[in-house]
């Protein structure tokens, strides 16, 4: 069982800046790796206060010195915003970086809003990143390489920068799109999936759906590997759940809006809109991992069993939540929860990734 730690970067108030946020992020990273988190985890976002993160290469590079052990991984690469000329290199440097702790978070995007800012027409993404996925794992994999397809045409080059890790960097593929699921499949990478602010149910509707996608690449679900993004928040106290529940509910009513077209900005900053069928700040709380140890390891067992998830990538520090407390639930989280969770699933928390994969082509 490995546990990961997601930073969103998102910005609540206007008085947090990007060097207040960026190094409230650093600090989560830095305990987790003491605590024996697997892999701490960045976005890509552009253009609002959903996530101020333009790069998660950049915050992988920026905790490599930060950090001893844990995986850096990017959550997620949104393909199709990178010429993956480009992007190959970045890979190769920033694994070298971190050496070889670089895992490779891919996706196609979801908000129009970052689209139409590149130009880019969000139906065509899944066809776009798959290509630049095609480009980045022959990149890595071989001394010299050249791709030519319908939207990237690469000449035959020889890679002067090589990865660390053998063959590349792990892949994950995230999100429901069914495309690239399927690439998931055929490739045998792993797919993290996010439920966020629902219930298990919706969890395992969203394991039911991929299995279908594996079935339809022609690949046995059962040799998925899955991981879920979860809010968690350990603490015995019902009114600092319900604070972190607030912010919570913030980060997933802005997703909600750039999903669905609502981005009417305000000096940058997206309003907190309602949706529809919003579950109440205590049926949030419920939903997830949140409160003291006995409950969170409970809720988290669960899942893991329900759902047959590997890998539990938590949000742990969100929205203006004050560092201080967010610091202290990880580390009641390692101290805590995590032996719970050993005791009840009998195999251990583990800080190195478990999982055995290779490149495979089509």
């Amino acid at each position: 069982m490995e546990f990961g730690i997601f930073n969103l970067l998102s910005r609540r108030v206007e008085s947090q800046t990007i060097a207040s946020i960026v190094e409230e992020a650093a600090e989560t990273v830095k305990l987790a790796d003491q605590a024996g988190f697997t892999t701490a985890w960045f976005p890509e976002h552009h253009y609002s206060n959903y996530s101020i993160a333009p790069s998660p290469l950049m915050m992988c590079a920026y905790c490599a010195s930060l950090t001893q052990r844990i995986k850096l991984g990017t959550a997620i690469v949104i393909g199709t915003l990178y010429h993956p000329a480009r992007l190959v290199s970045e890979v190769a440097f920033v694994d070298g970086m971190t050496n070889g702790r670089l895992v490779l978070g891919f996706g196609s995007g979801y908000q129009p809003h970052e689209f139409k800012r590149f130009g880019i027409d969000l139906e065509h993404s899944p066809d776009i990143t798959e290509e630049v996925l095609d480009i980045v794992e022959g990149g890595l994999t071989n001394e010299a390489f050249e791709y030519h397809g319908k939207h990237f045409d690469f000449p035959h080059t020889y890679m002067a920068l090589r990865p660390v890790q053998n063959p590349m960097p792990q892949v994950w593929i995230a999100g429901n799109n069914a495309q690239m699921q399927q690439r998931a499949a055929r490739s045998g990478y792993p797919l993290i999936i996010s439920a966020l602010v629902k219930d298990i149910d919706f969890v395992a509707s969203l394991r039911e759906m991929a299995e279908k996608n594996w079935h339809e690449a022609g690949v046995d679900p059962a040799s998925m590997q899955l991981g879920t993004l979860r809010f968690s928040y350990v603490t015995d106290s019902q009114e600092d759940a319900l604070e972190f529940g607030d912010n919570a509910r913030f980060q997933y009513r802005l997703a909600r809006n750039l999903r669905f077209r609502k981005e009417e900005l305000d000096k940058g900053l997206l309003p907190e809109v309602p949706f529809e069928d919003e579950p109440t700040l205590e049926e949030l709380v419920a939903n997830n991992p949140i409160g003291d140890p006995e409950t969170v390891a409970e809720r988290i067992v669960k899942e893991v069993r329900r759902v047959n998830a590997f890998h539990m990538n938590l949000y742990m520090h969100v929205g203006s939540m004050p560092i201080e407390k967010s610091l202290r639930s990880i580390e009641r989280f390692a101290s805590e929860v995590m032996p719970l969770v050993e005791k009840e699933l009998g195999e251990p928390v583990t800080a190195a990734t478990t999982t055995t994969w290779a490149v495979h082509r089509d």
